[in-house]
């Protein structure tokens, strides 16, 4: 039974690991989608009326805009609310452009084989849900026993505060231009999970003795960091078995701390 749970967690979590890579080098992100905060003092370009290109630099500090992808270009749409009430200056964005759908742009000089951008920088804080599991988790030593590292496999769901970090750069190779993203985040949250749990006269202290895996419900606290949709997070959790040998077991709600691998589902 336990076996067969080591091997569901396994190809669940391998899965969902597969299918999220997969989906993350397919796409690259062409669509963001979402609402950004924008860094202050970045250059953005619009096509006027007569289709010239015209350039403004952002001020604002917490300006707010849509970010979406199309063809290798980056294209922004702005909240009216988060922009300065408009100052008559050609050279800035205010509210006055909020309706105006800008881009980043980069003019190449073409003198090199491979030419790179400056960064574009935006960032975001959402509520975040992973999928993971703790390939290490060592319980702290209780009842005269030393302390236990266990490897077994196992299943969680973590929900949490994400904050994100984005750049985005054109590179343009022989000509040929493409895009490049890359974001960085971390979070802190709480996290509920299952896994298989050797029951013995040494995690009894003697009080039963036989030998089995029982089955393993843990709850607790986790700080991760991500790239991406993968993360890693340190992890301070509590246990409890779920039969009546609970009571006997010595890491009974007792902390533990592991360290945690898991795929961003949102």
């Amino acid at each position: 039974m336990i076996s067969l749970f080591r091997l569901g967690c396994l190809f669940a979590f391998g899965s969902l690991l597969a299918s999220c890579s997969r989906f993350h080098t397919t796409s690259d992100l062409i669509t963001l989608n979402k609402i950004y905060q924008i860094k202050p003092r970045q250059h953005l370009y619009a096509l006027d009326r007569r289709g010239n290109v015209r350039v403004k630099q952002l001020m604002a500090r917490r300006a707010q805009a849509a970010l979406y992808e199309r063809e290798d270009t980056l294209y922004a749409e702005f909240l009216s609310k988060t922009l300065p009430p408009p100052d008559q200056n050609p050279a800035t964005l205010d509210q006055s452009d909020s309706l105006t759908i800008f881009f980043f742009h980069y003019n190449p000089k073409l003198k090199q084989i491979e030419e790179k951008s400056p960064w574009f920088q935006y960032q975001l804080t959402s509520f975040d849900v992973d999928l993971f599991t703790a390939p290490f988790k060592y319980r702290f030593g209780q009842a005269g026993q030393p302390g236990e590292l266990t490897t077994s496999a196992n299943l969680g769901v973590y929900a949490g505060i994400r904050y994100d970090v984005g750049r985005y750069q054109n590179i343009y190779f022989r000509r040929e231009r493409r895009s490049n993203i890359e974001s960085f985040g971390f979070g802190f949250g709480t996290f509920v999970s299952i896994d298989p749990v050797a029951v013995n006269a040494f995690s009894t202290a003697g009080r039963f003795a036989g030998e089995y895996e029982a089955l393993g419900y843990n709850y607790g606290a986790l700080g991760l960091v991500g790239y991406k949709t993968v993360t890693v997070g340190l992890a301070l959790g509590f246990e409890n078995l779920a039969d009546r040998n609970n009571r006997i077991w010595i890491y009974r709600q007792k902390p533990w701390l592991g360290v945690t691998l898991g795929v961003n589902l949102n």
